[in-house]
């Protein structure tokens, strides 16, 4: 029952079957356990807790958190009040579009029985993640998700309607990070998350630590990577924006063999970031080059970064990608700019304008910013060519997921009814526009059936 009938007034959009391009299903943060649908209310108050209590309280809280140490984080959180913080939070996100997709959802999985009832049944169905999520994509009309996770159990969570997208992050730093200097905690979250994937992949190798020299270790990324998309990964991503810049150079072997030796013989603590950006960047032009090979599309986060200080809004500026992208070996590597790029969704409109083998997703946008989500569409539809942009929805909780996608309908559906009516587009044209930012692009572009 598609939408639980609140898509009404969706002519165009409301019955489209969709694909999800990005997505966390499955996904529960290291050290955290899976939780209510009021755990996301949470995660978005973090900035607001952050700026109101002394910036080691908070580093100390997230770790403690992180590390399962309920206790620590308990008195920490009595000390500085961060309960009563979140509550603040919570009353004024009740404005955002954030608080729409979220009420949305609830009304459509658990019935608009108000939130304690909503609750109640939300913590019911905690064992089963699985079937909620299912009953999230049959609510909202979306076969399949390609969600962005570690790892993904193929029993758990059939390839069918669950199709995992691997980070090739971790590889990019094996020696890890320099040290963190800024507000909030996600950089290191970022940093911790990726060091734990690549000590499982070095362990499906046999290794405890990355290898004596940077071209052994090149081996074992590829090696890695090719055993991960036979496995059934269908497309990479660079999260790299939430940890340094997206401004990749054209490195050299000879200099990046260099900027091996100098990090693996470096003292924990160390900076070298003159090392650890030549590295990165020459390891993510051999993968970039690897996914070409694999024929797979590669995901490239851009634009803004959780509400918690670390990510650098200058450093996700899709621009910084200018020149990774114009290498002419490159010419064939599908290359998809994630989440409107907000605030340069114009720039990622004359990116995918002047390179054929870029592509744009609006994931994220629809429950931050519904009427900037339409204008956004109205400026790139206009522009671009037909299979040039997808939906998606860039969520790990399933009520988050209906919400969203009902907004991402609602504010295509806008653009293309006010297109017709402007006689912009045909009848043909705008149901066939419908059908590919809402499924069939993605469809094309992963190999996926639709």
């Amino acid at each position: 029952m598609p939408f639980s009938g609140f898509a009404h007034g969706l002519e165009i959009t409301g019955l489209v079957p969709a694909i999800d391009h990005h997505s966390h299903a499955a996904y529960v943060r290291p050290g955290e356990k899976l939780d209510t649908f009021d755990a996301l209310e949470t995660e978005v108050a973090a900035g607001y807790v952050e700026s109101r209590i002394p910036a080691d309280a908070y580093q100390q809280f997230v770790r403690a958190t992180r590390a399962g140490d309920h206790d620590a984080a308990e008195a920490l959180s009595t000390r500085h009040e961060i309960p009563q913080l979140r509550d603040a939070a919570r009353d004024l996100y009740r404005t955002t579009a954030f608080s729409r997709a979220l009420t949305l959802g609830c009304d459509a999985l658990y019935g608009p029985a108000g939130r304690e009832s909503q609750l109640a049944t939300a913590r019911v169905r905690l064992d089963d993640y699985r079937g909620l999520y299912d009953d999230a994509l049959t609510a909202s009309s979306t076969r399949s998700v390609l969600t962005d996770v570690p790892d993904l159990d193929a029993d758990e969570w059939p390839a069918e309607r669950y199709r995992q997208i691997a980070r090739i992050d971790p590889y990019l730093f094996p020696f890890g990070h320099d040290p963190y200097g800024g507000r909030g905690f996600d950089a290191q979250r970022f940093a911790a998350i990726l060091a734990d994937k690549l000590s499982v992949e070095l362990a499906a190798a046999g290794r405890a630590t990355p290898h004596d020299d940077l071209d052994a270790y090149i081996e074992f990324v590829e090696w890695s990577l090719r055993r991960r998309v036979a496995e059934g990964v269908v497309g990479f991503k660079i999260v790299a924006a939430y940890l340094r810049s997206l401004h990749f150079e054209h490195v050299d072997a000879v200099e990046a063999r260099d900027a091996y030796r100098t990090l693996r013989v470096a003292a924990e603590g160390e900076a070298h970031p003159a090392a650890r950006k030549a590295l990165s960047d020459h390891l993510a032009g051999v993968i970039a080059h690897l996914a070409v090979t694999l024929d797979v599309p590669v995901q490239i986060h851009s634009g803004i970064g959780h509400s918690e200080p670390g990510l650098r809004i200058a450093n996700a500026n899709p621009l910084l990608l200018e020149d990774f992208l114009n290498t002419p070996t490159l010419n064939r590597l599908r290359v998809v700019l994630i989440h409107g790029g907000y605030p340069y969704a114009s720039q990622l409109g004359a990116l995918a304008h002047s390179l054929g083998n870029v592509y744009l997703d609006f994931s994220w946008m629809p429950y931050l910013h519904s009427h900037l989500t339409a204008r956004v569409l109205q400026e790139w539809l206009e522009f671009l060519p037909a299979h040039k942009v997808a939906y998606g929805t860039d969520t790990a909780h399933p009520e988050i997921h209906v919400g969203a996608t009902f907004l991402a309908r609602e504010a295509l559906e806008t653009v293309l009814q006010q297109g017709l009516a402007d006689r912009v587009w045909t009848t043909d044209q705008v149901a066939m526009l419908a059908e590919r930012v809402l499924g069939r692009n993605v469809a094309e572009l992963y190999g996926l059936p639709y």
